[in-house]
Order: C-alpha cells, then structure tokens, then sequence
C-alpha cells in the first residue's frame, strides 16, 4: 500500500489541476475533511494548512502570513458553531465585508456541495481574545448556518501555546480526551 503522503497533480473533466493523494488504496482529494485527519493523525497539520491554502482554499497571502513566524496548531476538532467567529460577511461590523449578493451565491453553491455529501474542508480560525476567529472558511461557516448545522471541524492556531488553545476550548465545553 502507498503512504497517504505520495502527492501527485491530476487534471479534472474541467481542466483544472486537483491534488491528489493516495490513501489506504483509494485516491481521495487533499482538500477535505478526512486528508487533513490523515495529517493530523501524522503530526503535520500545519502541512495540510498551507498546501489547502495555496490549493483549493486560494488563500496563498495567508498561508505566507502564517510561515512567518511560530504557530501552534490543533485540530480538526469539532465544536459547536457558536463559538465560531466570522470576519467576512456582508455586514457591516466585520473585518472584512463583502457584497451580498456574492456572499448569498457563495453561500448557496457551498450548500449545495453539502447536501450532495461533500467532505468539506475544516475551517481554519485564530485563537484570538478568546475568541475562535475564522480566517478561512467564513463562506463554510454562513452555510453551515444557513443549513442550522449546529457543530463543524476546527484547525485552530495560537500565537503563543497548544495552552491557549486547550484552555479556550475547555472555555467552550469541548471535552478533550
């Protein structure tokens, strides 16, 4: 059997490039829930982080942000969304605010990859001022409540700890086995 980590480059019906890797003698997508468990079982999530990132998550500048200096990094682990903040929207408070038209047809098309059964990837958040920031997967998370998913999986970083981390999770009743 091929390790889950043998990568490769294949062109879709489409024609656009798709990773690719091979687990337990299935060919699987890199951008989805279960590869990144599979790094996360090996100890590499941070290496699954940036090649979704710089892949299927189109989000190079951040995964540059994020090589520049110690992260801590745990995850996917499922919470309750409530604890999820999102830093794009189409209101006017967030961080980043979006046009709502195109927020509502992204919103749609990612509901529907839902309900066909898509294996989507975690979301990936910021532990910051106790708070789970979403910096990737804002268009994820409006679906998952637009669908009134109450729980998804979280790739979370901290700055400064796995402590912090841990510590805030505890915060949100996540029980830590």
């Amino acid at each position: 059997m091929k390790n889950f980590r043998e990568e490769f480059q294949q062109t879709t019906p489409l024609g656009f490039m798709n990773t690719v890797i091979y687990i337990r003698s299935e060919y699987m997508s890199l951008f989805t829930l279960s590869a990144a468990n599979e790094y996360a079982r090996a100890n590499d999530i941070e290496t699954w982080v940036h090649l979704f990132l710089n892949g299927e998550g189109n989000n190079i500048v951040m995964s540059e942000e994020l090589k520049k200096k110690k992260r801590y990094w745990l995850g996917p682990i499922e919470i309750d969304i409530k604890y999820m903040e999102r830093v794009v929207g189409p209101e006017k408070h967030l961080e980043y605010v979006e046009d709502i038209n195109w927020w509502n047809y992204n919103i749609d098309q990612i509901c529907n990859r839902l309900e066909a059964g898509w294996d989507m990837p975690p979301l990936i958040a910021e532990n910051r001022n106790g708070n789970f920031k979403i910096n990737d997967g804002n268009h994820r998370l409006g679906a998952l409540q637009k669908l009134k998913r109450r729980k998804y999986y979280l790739i979370i970083w901290d700055d400064y700890s796995y402590e912090n981390i841990i510590n805030q999770l505890k915060n949100c009743g996540v029980n830590l086995k």
